[in-house]
């Protein structure tokens, strides 16, 4: 059971923008690698984070999926019941997500009695409502196992892509989704014989009666959620039990021929986001963020922030309007954009469907996947025995951060050259140039680049601050879209640009102008204060030294605002530290540091269904 939070969890305002942001939840079969930080987490809390400091009202809900097959084979492996594994990965994933400064208002599991009763509650609506149906399906049956297989605990050719290693219910090459009986000469995972098909009695959720209104939400979404929904309007239900499993949520009892199924572990994850949050809240007060009663129109707000709620939007909403974003690898897609929707729009009033999804790509390993079941990859403990500090792995992600339609590969070397080349060479050295100018105060000038002061210095300050408030427009329109490795690169822009700008007037006047000296210092030192303000949702424990040798409180609210007048934030007469305070946050990796921990941590692929594994995963594999 999640405890309730000791700090007060917000609930939805009206009038005001309440965004309720999920990641997907991790399986708890091992350690969480960085491929499921960036995948999902990390994305995620910058994404919070962003809205938090523009005064939306947030609330922030992740945790740990832990029933299903890959629990109880990681179970069996180390010799321990499901529980107690879960109990144990539950804490190591609470802890790395802490290191990594994730902030989660609540993050809790799925195995407790507050998740079986939400799920039974939905479960007998949908059966109400007459959007589930009893069907004889199919199913693989192993004579040695004395049971059905299915799931992870089945493996065969891939009916879509060929891929000889398709688990029973996705591929994890090209994530498509089918039906267990389509894959291509299946073999039991535990005996390695061939199943065979056997008739068995399941439930499903039908889809055909609400095909054009997952297609409407998809349309609003993009191309993916589009083809999907166009791809299971051909279909008519999703089966949503299993047999033989006895690792998860129970079919209610009352159903003849029913017992000892249970659900979907992938229906029933879904669930886990409404569940974790009403553990984590008091009372019955989560129905405030999932299931508004009173079905009205929402208004945009009036701060030319009219993309967040989209015109022609006529899904119902409550007098306190809620959005859903959720974040999630590309393989999850189809669960959340599809299946999550399918189950919470039909019912009467409706629950929180995701109106916003945030996918990437893969975050790759030397060219192959990330695995914790082969314990292939970097996590999220590896990056605490570096001995770096969290935001350097956040900095490094998030530049990597696999945003377009091709993956990102991680390795040592390159982790290294992002920090030393961008992290210091390009964020530490404005800071540095600027905090060593100053010297402690920020000077008075008599003259400002909007009045007497009409040099060719004065013009170039201008010309400066005029495409300042593009970048700031570009930036906050990709975060608000979950650009978020291209928020950070027009961030590194702008701070590129004030470099330049710094260099270009020390060449041309050696700052010996004291006017000009005076209005380029206080540019210098507002341009600080406001790449820091960017930089807030991706590097914060950083971004807290620096407001602290600025000399500001952290802010709130429109950061564009910041730079519409003749003047920044930060006027004539402050005191600012010295660059020696935050000298340590810009240290340099020695290059030879990589092949270290290149040797020290992760494994790489060799070729198909052979894994090549240094120590490290040598350890996770035992563990």
């Amino acid at each position: 059971m999640v405890s309730k939070q000791e700090k007060v969890l917000p609930l939805p305002k009206p009038g005001e923008r309440n965004i309720l942001v999920t990641s997907a939840l991790p399986y708890v079969n091992n350690v969480p690698h960085l491929g499921n930080i960036i995948g999902s987490v990390l994305s995620a809390d910058v994404f919070a984070r962003f809205w938090r400091g523009r005064g939306g009202n947030v609330l922030f809900v992740g945790g740990t999926d832990e029933f299903g097959t890959t629990t109880s084979l990681r179970a069996r492996e180390e010799g321990v019941a499901p529980q107690e594994l879960c109990d144990k990965y539950h804490k190591i994933h609470k802890d790395v997500y802490e290191w990594f400064n994730i902030s989660f208002d609540i993050f809790g599991r799925t195995t407790n009695d507050r998740h079986t009763e939400i799920t039974h509650d939905i479960f007998k609506e949908l059966w109400g409502e007459g959007l589930i149906e009893i069907r004889d399906s199919e199913q693989l049956w192993c004579e040695e196992c004395k049971g059905f297989v299915f799931d992870r605990l089945v493996e065969g050719t891939c009916p879509e892509c060929g891929c000889e290693e398709a688990r029973g219910d996705q591929c994890g090459n090209c994530d498509w989704v089918f039906d267990i009986t389509e894959l291509v000469e299946p073999k039991c995972k535990i005996h390695g014989g061939r199943p065979a098909l056997r008739p068995s009695k399941h439930l499903f959720l039908k889809l055909d009666n609400h095909g054009p209104l997952l297609e409407n939400q998809a349309k609003e979404q993009g191309e993916d959620w589009l083809v999907n929904a166009k791809e299971i309007n051909g279909n008519s239900s999703i089966c949503i039990t299993r047999d033989g499993l006895d690792w998860g949520t129970p079919v209610p009892g009352r159903l003849a021929g029913f017992d000892g199924k249970v659900f979907y572990p992938w229906w029933d994850a879904l669930l886990g986001y409404i569940s974790i949050t009403a553990s984590g809240m008091e009372g019955e007060s989560w129905r405030a963020w999932w299931r508004p009663s009173t079905p009205i129109a929402m208004k945009n707000h009036d701060d030319n922030d009219s993309s967040f709620y989209k015109p022609g939007d006529n899904t119902p909403k409550s007098d306190v309007g809620v959005r859903l974003s959720q974040f999630l690898g590309a393989d999850n897609i189809f669960f959340h954009g599809i299946l999550f929707p399918a189950t919470l729009l039909p019912l009467d009033p409706p629950y929180t469907a995701p109106r916003h999804i945030a996918s990437t790509r893969f975050l790759t390993y030397k060219g192959g996947r990330f695995s914790k079941s082969l314990g292939v990859g970097v996590f999220g403990d590896n990056a605490q025995q570096t001995g770096l500090s969290a935001d350097v792995f956040r900095f490094f992600l998030l530049q990597s951060r696999p945003e377009g339609m091709e993956d990102t590969d991680f390795t040592w070397d390159r982790l290294v050259e992002v920090h030393n080349e961008l992290f210091v060479g390009k964020i530490g050295k404005l800071v540095h140039k600027v905090l060593t100018d100053l010297n402690g105060v920020v000077p008075h000038s008599h003259d400002h680049i909007n009045g007497p002061l009409l040099s060719s210095v004065g013009q170039t300050i201008k010309r400066f601050k005029g495409g300042v408030h593009k970048l700031l427009v570009q930036y906050v329109t990709q975060l608000k879209n979950s650009e978020l490795r291209g928020g950070l690169m027009t961030t590194l822009e702008l701070t590129c640009g004030g470099i330049a700008l710094l260099d270009l007037v020390s060449n041309r006047v050696m700052l010996t102008d004291t006017c000009e000296r005076q209005a380029v210092l206080e540019v210098g030192i507002n341009l600080v204060y406001l790449v820091v303000r960017m930089l807030e949702p991706y590097i914060p424990k950083t971004v807290e030294s620096l407001y602290e040798v600025l000399g500001v409180e952290r802010p709130t609210g429109r950061l564009e605002k910041d730079w519409l007048g003749d003047q920044g934030p930060i006027k004539p007469g402050h005191e600012v530290g010295k660059w020696e305070e935050v000298e340590v946050l810009f240290e340099r990796i020695w290059p030879e540091k990589a092949k270290v921990w290149e040797l020290k941590f992760g494994g790489k692929k060799k070729r198909k269904g052979e894994v090549l594994v240094c120590e490290e995963a040598k350890r996770r594999q035992k563990n």
